[in-house]
């Protein structure tokens, strides 16, 4: 059954309908169980008896992409997000999980990352770098651990996320290590799959590996994954996104930009900006790029539209998440700018694939990737 705490969050859904008009899904099915109004009504009845969970159901509460829009949207303050995670959970426990999800599920049990690879290749993005240090950027102690994750550990396209990072980390003298292989992943695909026990033994693998090192911080380029330790690894560390952390060493003069006559966009990322709180960070290290023009989305911070990628929604319905990230590109090509910069490396490359494929001429780039661009100009 559904904890009883969500219990309240039935009773306060007013049903006044304001959230089907910023869910991405809704605006693309137009069928009320798909919106966050109607799959509330769906697990009030179920949590009254009155609805069996059929694979019928599985399917639309897959259908979600966890960006947290209709959240900031509620009159009401429903916490949207806790029924929709318990209900995955409730389903997944009832009838299974999503046939979409298996691979992936199977893949963290075996090999604890997401791709179904063996796991001492998480750290092969540094084959890729020139004049690397002896140590290949793992140390037996260090200051700070940057915990890559998965997608950017190995998928080609966003490697170049933890490459640049990298480079910054070292020309600003930070005292830092990654875990490579000794790293799992964080956790967040099981949570959102409705399987958040199985997570349970890669959470205490990583705080255990991290902890071994003498770490204080952690940084993360991966905004899911600094989410999943805030709300779930019950950690004294600090923990930082890149952003932050770029913004850090931009203030303490550690890194020096140079001039960049473009003009960009920036796409806040659901779990870093709605869900993290984390808006001022990267457009303080764009406004510190000089030359840099900055023209905003008409959609931004608490109101930016989901890239398409989150909520495992890729894996679970690979066509609506494609057109939702069309929808998104439209909005970039709105303001004129010809690259779009954003600080997540699943909206990367789910706006970079997605250009690809519908052969728009659209720059898409991780912040430090542009960072280390206007370093290299100096």
């Amino acid at each position: 059954m559904i904890p009883e705490s969500i219990g309240d969050e039935f009773d306060q859904c007013i049903k006044c309908g304001l959230c089907l008009a910023t869910c991405p899904v809704c605006k693309e099915l137009f069928l009320e169980k798909y919106t966050p109004r109607g799959k509330i009504q769906l697990a009030r009845y179920y949590s009254q008896g009155k609805l069996d969970l059929t694979d019928h159901y599985r399917d639309i509460f897959a259908k979600c992409l966890l960006c947290g829009a209709c959240n900031v949207t509620c009159p009401s303050g429903v916490d949207l997000k806790k029924v929709f995670d318990s209900m995955r959970e409730v389903i997944a426990k009832n009838r299974g999980l999503h046939p979409m999800l298996e691979g992936v599920v199977r893949s963290l049990g075996a090999n604890h990352n997401i791709s179904d690879e063996d796991n001492s290749e998480r750290g092969e993005w540094r084959d890729f770098l020139d004049d690397i240090p002896g140590h290949m950027y793992q140390k037996d102690k260090a200051e700070v651990v940057y915990f890559v994750g998965c997608v950017a550990s190995f998928f080609p396209m966003v490697q170049r996320i933890p490459q640049s990072f990298v480079r910054i980390l070292e020309s600003a003298d930070v005292d830092f290590t990654i875990l490579a292989g000794q790293e799992w992943c964080c956790g967040f695909p099981l949570i959102g799959a409705g399987v958040p026990e199985k997570a349970r033994e890669m959470m205490e693998h990583n705080l255990e590996k991290v902890k071994g090192l003498g770490a204080k911080m952690v940084v993360f380029s991966c905004p899911s994954c600094q989410r999943t330790w805030k709300e779930y690894y019950n950690t004294d560390l600090e923990l930082f996104h890149s952003t932050q952390f770029i913004e850090r060493l931009i203030d303490d003069g550690a890194i020096p930009l140079a001039e960049m006559n473009t003009t960009v966009t920036y796409h806040d990322p659901c779990d870093l900006g709605r869900n993290g709180g984390v808006y001022d960070a990267p457009r303080q290290i764009l406004k510190s790029i000089p030359g840099l023009t900055l023209v905003e989305l008409e959609n931004n911070r608490a109101q930016s539209v989901c890239c398409g990628g989150g909520g495992n929604l890729e894996m679970a319905d690979s066509d609506l998440s494609g057109t939702i990230a069309q929808k998104k590109i439209e909005e970039i090509q709105r303001t004129g700018a010809k690259t779009v910069v954003t600080s997540c490396q699943q909206c990367v490359r789910t706006i970079k694939a997605r250009a690809r494929r519908q052969k728009v001429d659209l720059n898409v780039l991780d912040i430090t990737e542009l960072v280390l661009q206007a370093m290299s100009n100096e």
